[in-house]
């Protein structure tokens, strides 16, 4: 496991897909709904690992050396919680 799927998973998320060396993706699920302060807290967690909020792009972070990026889905209407996607940068 990786620095950033033991901050994630410290952080109540469950890998529910890795593809990580097929297509550069993992997804989490997380039971808690996305607020503001679930965000916040996650950014500050994921801060000393080199991650950074993306300011153009909402719910996302970027991490500052290797360009891989984060991005919160929303659960939906018939799903409690939300989905987490690390992914690499296409090339």
């Amino acid at each position: 496991m990786d620095n950033y799927t033991n901050i994630l998973v410290s952080q109540g998320y469950k890998l529910i897909e890795d593809a990580w060396g097929q297509y550069g993706r993992r997804t989490y699920l997380h039971d808690d709904d996305a607020t503001r302060a679930h965000i916040t807290n996650l950014a500050k967690n994921l801060k000393g690992a080199g991650w950074e909020i993306n300011r153009e792009r909402l719910r996302s972070f970027n991490h500052c050396q290797t360009g891989e990026f984060i991005e919160i889905e929303p659960g939906g209407s018939e799903t409690t919680g939300h989905f987490l996607h690390h992914m690499k940068v296409s090339e």
